[in-house]
C-alpha cells in the first residue's frame, strides 16, 4: 500500500491524498484530489500499477468542469467515459515511457483472466463502445468496418476534454444513425443500447441528477450506475451524532463522505453523501435520447468485487489540519486584561482581603523560593559544566612544551595539548498545561510548581511559553464552546480541532506582566483550595471565559507540530523540549470536515469518527499512523499524535507530568497508577504496588516511554506537591554537629524534591 501511495503522488505531480478502502475498483475524486485506491488480494504487483496510473492519469488531466458539461449538455456518460480513458491513458504513456509496457502486460494478463468476459464470446456482436473499449484495453483482432474505423481514429487523437466531448457527441449521432454499429447483446447479462422508453435498459431510473461537481473516475469498468441511490438527509449528514456504542455493523460501512462511491456490506447498499451525484459512469443520461452502456464495463465492475479483499477492515482517514494559530491562541495581553478587569470589579465590589491575602502568600512563596531557585541555578550550571568537561577532548598542537623538554631522554610526548569543550546548545522550553475541572484540587501546588520554572528561565535566559489548553473559552467572555474556523482552508478528512491554548506566560513579557499574572492565577487556583475564609476573605469568582473546561490534550497535540518549528525558529533554539502537564486521558477527537458539491456550490460537513481504524495522515511531512500500532486503549489516539509530533521534531523532548494524586492526601493510590501506567509494564501486583510505594516516597515515579511520551513524569498531588521546606529542628533542644549536618542536608535535597517539574527538566537540560 506504501508503495502505490508514493507512486500515485510521484505520477500525479501534487500531494494527492491516497487512502486504501474495500471498493470494487480505483476511483479519483477530483474536488478533493483524493485518490482512493481497493483493498486487492490475488492481484499482480503489475496490475495494481495499471489501476493507479489510469487514476493518476484522471488527477491530472479530467478536469472537474469536465462532467458538468456532460451533464448539462446531456451527453451520454458512458461515451465520455471510454474516450476520456482513451485520453488520459494515452497521456500517460506518453509522459511516463515506462507505462507502456504496464499498460500492455496488465491488460493482457486481465484479458486472459477473462475480467472483460470475453473469452469465447465473439466480439463482432458487442457494440461499438464496447469494442472501442476493447481495442485501447489492448484486445486484439477486434473487429471494425471501414466506417467504424474513422471513429477508432479519431479516438485516438483526442487532446482536450473538449475534444472527448465533441467527439462523443458526433459518435453519440453516428450511432443512432447505424443500427448495425450498436451490435447484438452477447449474453443475457451484457447490456446493448436501449432507447429511453425501454424500462429494461435503463439502469437508475431515481438517479439524482443534483450535481456532477464531486465526479469521481473508476478503473477499468466505469459503468457503476446501478449502485446509484437516493440517500436520506440523516445519511447526508455523515453520522455524525452516532454514539460510541455504535455497532460493528456500522463500524464496517463507508466512513469517506467525500468520496462518491458506494459500496455494498453484508448484502446491503451504503452511500455516502455524494453517491447522490451523477458519477462519470454509464448511468442514467437524465433527458438524453438513448442511453449507452457497455457489457464490458459491467464485467469489469463484477470482476473487480471479486478481487477485493473482503476480510480487511474499513479504515477511517483522517489528516491533521492547518492549525490557524491566530484564532487558536489567546495572547498574554488579551488574557492579562480580562484578568484585570474582572477581578478589579470584584475587588471593588466584595472587597479587597481576599486580594491583598493571596498577594502576601505569593510574595512569600517567591521570597521562600529565591534561594532554592538561586541554588538549582547553580546545580544546573555545574551539571552543564560537568557534562561539558566529559564530553570534552585533548589533541596534541604540533608546538613543543619547553616544560617537558628536559625529559626528552625517556619521553616522546614533547608537545602542548590542548583541551577542545563542546559548545552548549542553546534550549528552549514550551509547556502545555491541562486548564481542565478535574485539575482543580490540585491547581494550588501546580501553580507554584510553575512559577519556579518561570522564575529558573528568566534566571537562565531559557526561552519559553506556557499555554493552558482548554476548550470554552470564548471572546466575547462568555462560558461555552466555538470549533468552527480554528483550521485554515480545511479539506475532506481533516480532523475538527476543539481548543484554544491560554498564553499564561512567556519569555518575551516584562517582569511586571509575569507579576500580574501569577498573582491573577494564584487567586483562580485558591477559589478550590481549603481555607478559611472569615479570615482570608471570600474568594472571587473568576472571569467566564477563563474557567475551567475539559480536556484537549490531543487537539493541544496537533497544534503543537505547527507551534513548536515556529517557536524554534523565533527563538534560535537548537534543542526543544516540550512538557504537557496533565492529571488524566484526553477528549476523543470525534470529527472530520467532509468537503463536497452540491448544486454547483462547495459546501461542508462533520463526520464522525473513531471505531477502530483510523489512519492519521500528517500532509508537511507525508507521515501517517495506523491506530492498529497503538493499541486498544483509550489514550490510542494521543499516541498516535505523538508519534507524528515525534517524526515531525524527532530531536524534541516530549515529555508528561502527570498529577495522579487525589484524595484529602494527595497520594498516589494502585488505581490511580494503573489508570496511568500501560498494562505490558507492570507484570504483577507486588511490582505495583512498589511502584506506589515509590512514587509517595520520593514524591516522582519515572516511566520510560509512558502513554506514547519520551517519559512519564507521575507525581503525587495536594500536600505533596507543596514546596515548603524548613529546617527540621525543634527549639530548645542541642544538636551536635552530625545532627545539624543532617538536618541542612535534608533542608538542601527537599529544595529539589519538593520541586520535581523544575528538577527533573534541569536535568533534562542539562
Amino acid at each position: 500500500m506504501k508503495d502505490l501511495s508514493l507512486l500515485a503522488k510521484l505520477l500525479a505531480e501534487e500531494d494527492i491524498h491516497v487512502v486504501h478502502r474495500k471498493q470494487p475498483t480505483a476511483m479519483f475524486d477530483v474536488l478533493n484530489r483524493e485518490l482512493s485506491l481497493p483493498i486487492w488480494k490475488d492481484m499482480s504487483k503489475v496490475v495494481q500499477d495499471l489501476f493507479t496510473l489510469h487514476e493518476v492519469g484522471h488527477a491530472l488531466w479530467t478536469p472537474l468542469e469536465m462532467m458538468k458539461k456532460v451533464k448539462e449538455e446531456n451527453i451520454s456518460h458512458s461515451v465520455v467515459n471510454v474516450l476520456e480513458d482513451v485520453r488520459i491513458e494515452k497521456a500517460v504513456q506518453l509522459k511516463y515511457r515506462g507505462a507502456v509496457k504496464i499498460f500492455n502486460s496488465a491488460y493482457q494478463e486481465l484479458l486472459n483472466g477473462n475480467f472483460f468476459e470475453t473469452v469465447g464470446k465473439d466480439i463482432s456482436n458487442y457494440n461499438l463502445i464496447d469494442r472501442i473499449n476493447l481495442h485501447f484495453k489492448h484486445h486484439t483482432d477486434v473487429p471494425f468496418s471501414t466506417e467504424e474505423m474513422v471513429w477508432v481514429e479519431k479516438s485516438n487523437k483526442t487532446i482536450t476534454p473538449d475534444d472527448v466531448i465533441e467527439l462523443a457527441k458526433e459518435l453519440v449521432a453516428f450511432i443512432k444513425e447505424n443500427p448495425d454499429s450498436q451490435g447484438k447483446t452477447p449474453d443475457s447479462e451484457g447490456l446493448e443500447v436501449a432507447d429511453k422508453g425501454n424500462p429494461s435498459m435503463s439502469n437508475d431510473d431515481n438517479q439524482d441528477e443534483d450535481s456532477v461537481e464531486n465526479q469521481e473516475y473508476e478503473m477499468p469498468g466505469d459503468s457503476d450506475s446501478e449502485e446509484s441511490e437516493e440517500t436520506s438527509e440523516e445519511e447526508k449528514s455523515g453520522g455524525s451524532k452516532e454514539s460510541d456504542e455504535k455497532s460493528e455493523e456500522t463500524d464496517e460501512k463507508s466512513d469517506d463522505v467525500g468520496s462518491e462511491e458506494s459500496e455494498e456490506i453484508d448484502g446491503e447498499k451504503s452511500e455516502s453523501k455524494e453517491s447522490t451525484v451523477d458519477r462519470a459512469d454509464g448511468g442514467s443520461d437524465g433527458n438524453s435520447d438513448m442511453t449507452i452502456t457497455a457489457a464490458t464495463d459491467t464485467a469489469s465492475r463484477k470482476n473487480a468485487e471479486s478481487m477485493l479483499d473482503h476480510t480487511a477492515p474499513n479504515y477511517e482517514y483522517a489528516s491533521i489540519p492547518k492549525v490557524d494559530m491566530k484564532k487558536v491562541i489567546i495572547p498574554t495581553t488579551e488574557i492579562l486584561d480580562i484578568f484585570k478587569e474582572h477581578y478589579l470589579d470584584q475587588k471593588k465590589n466584595d472587597g479587597d482581603t481576599y486580594w491583598n491575602k493571596t498577594l502576601e502568600e505569593l510574595n512569600k512563596t517567591k521570597s521562600d523560593s529565591k534561594k532554592a531557585v538561586s541554588y538549582m541555578v547553580k546545580e544546573f550550571e555545574m551539571k552543564k559544566s560537568a557534562d561539558a568537561y566529559a564530553r570534552s577532548s585533548t589533541a596534541k598542537t604540533g608546538t613543543l612544551d619547553m616544560g617537558k623538554l628536559h625529559t626528552y631522554k625517556y619521553n616522546d610526548d614533547l608537545f602542548a595539548k590542548v583541551t577542545t569543550l563542546p559548545g552548549a546548545k542553546n534550549h528552549g522550553l514550551v509547556l502545555f498545561l491541562d486548564w481542565s475541572g478535574s485539575m482543580s484540587t490540585n491547581l494550588v501546588g501546580t501553580m507554584n510548581q510553575l512559577f519556579n520554572i518561570v522564575w529558573f528561565c528568566n534566571r537562565t535566559q531559557i526561552p519559553f511559553e506556557v499555554y493552558g489548553f482548554t476548550n470554552i473559552f470564548q471572546k466575547d467572555g462568555t462560558y461555552g464552546r466555538n470549533t468552527d474556523g480554528l483550521a485554515q482552508n480545511f479539506k475532506s478528512g481533516d480532523l475538527v480541532l476543539d481548543v484554544n491554548l491560554l498564553n499564561f506566560f512567556s519569555s518575551k513579557m516584562k517582569i511586571q506582566q509575569q507579576n500580574d499574572m501569577m498573582h491573577y492565577l494564584y487567586m483562580l487556583a485558591n477559589r478550590w483550595n481549603r481555607r478559611d475564609w472569615r479570615t482570608d476573605g471570600y474568594p472571587y469568582q473568576e472571569p467566564k471565559c477563563l474557567s475551567l473546561g475539559s480536556t484537549p490534550l490531543n487537539d493541544a497535540i496537533i497544534c503543537a507540530m505547527d507551534l513548536l518549528p515556529a517557536f524554534k525558529k523565533s527563538n534560535g533554539v537548537q534543542k526543544m523540549h516540550t512538557v504537557f502537564l496533565t492529571d488524566g486521558a484526553s477528549n476523543p477527537i470525534r470529527n472530520r470536515y467532509v468537503v463536497y458539491s452540491k448544486d454547483g456550490h462547495v459546501s461542508n460537513d462533520k463526520q464522525s469518527i473513531g471505531y477502530g481504524k483510523e489512519i492519521f495522515t500528517d500532509p508537511t511531512t507525508g507521515n501517517k499512523v495506523n491506530r492498529i500500532d497503538f493499541g486498544n486503549g483509550r489514550e490510542y489516539q494521543t499516541k498516535m499524535l505523538l508519534s507524528l509530533l515525534k517524526k515531525k521534531m524527532p530531536d524534541m523532548n516530549i515529555v508528561n507530568f502527570f498529577v495522579a494524586g487525589s484524595g484529602r492526601s494527595g497520594k498516589i493510590s494502585y488505581d490511580d497508577l494503573r489508570s496511568v501506567i500501560d498494562w505490558d509494564m507492570c507484570q504483577s501486583h507486588h511490582e505495583m504496588q512498589n511502584m506506589v510505594k515509590k512514587c509517595n516516597t520520593d514524591n516522582v515515579l519515572i516511566v520510560p516511554k509512558g502513554q506514547g511520551f519520551d517519559v512519564t513524569y507521575i507525581l503525587p498531588g495536594l500536600s505533596k506537591l507543596d514546596m515548603s521546606t524548613e529546617l527540621d529542628l525543634e527549639d530548645g533542644v542541642t544538636y551536635n554537629k552530625g545532627q545539624l549536618k543532617r538536618a541542612f542536608g535534608k533542608m538542601s535535597n527537599g529544595k529539589t524534591a519538593n520541586r520535581p517539574l523544575l528538577n527533573n527538566f534541569i536535568k533534562m537540560v542539562a
